[in-house]
C-alpha cells in the first residue's frame, strides 16, 4: 500500500476513533491502546455526536471502506449502556 494512503487512512481513523471517544466521554489516547477512562466532564460530547451523524463522518467513513451510520449507532449504543469497559475500548480502538 502508498505510504501517503495508509497515512490517510490512520488520520480518517484517528478522527473517528476521537469523536467517538469524546461522544462517550472516554479519554483517547494517540499512542495506541490505552486503558478506557472517563473524562470528567465531556465537553465537546455535542459536537462529536453532529459530527458523527454528519455527511462529513459518511464522505471519510466512505473514503476508507467503513460505514459512518454504523459507527454513529454502536457509538449511541454503547452511551445508552454506560459504556461497558471493554466494548468501548473495542470501538475506539478500532
Amino acid at each position: 500500500m502508498d505510504p501517503r494512503v495508509e497515512g490517510a487512512r490512520d488520520l480518517i481513523l484517528a478522527i473517528f476513533r476521537l469523536a467517538v471517544a469524546d461522544y462517550l466521554g472516554l479519554a483517547f489516547s494517540h499512542n495506541g491502546l490505552g486503558p478506557v477512562r472517563p473524562t470528567r466532564r465531556a465537553p465537546y460530547a455535542r459536537q462529536a455526536g453532529l459530527f458523527l451523524a454528519s455527511a462529513w463522518a459518511r464522505y471519510l467513513a466512505d473514503l476508507i471502506g467503513l460505514e459512518a451510520s454504523a459507527i454513529w449507532r454502536e457509538a449511541r449504543k454503547l452511551a445508552s449502556e454506560g459504556v461497558p469497559a471493554r466494548a468501548s475500548h473495542q470501538v475506539v480502538a478500532a
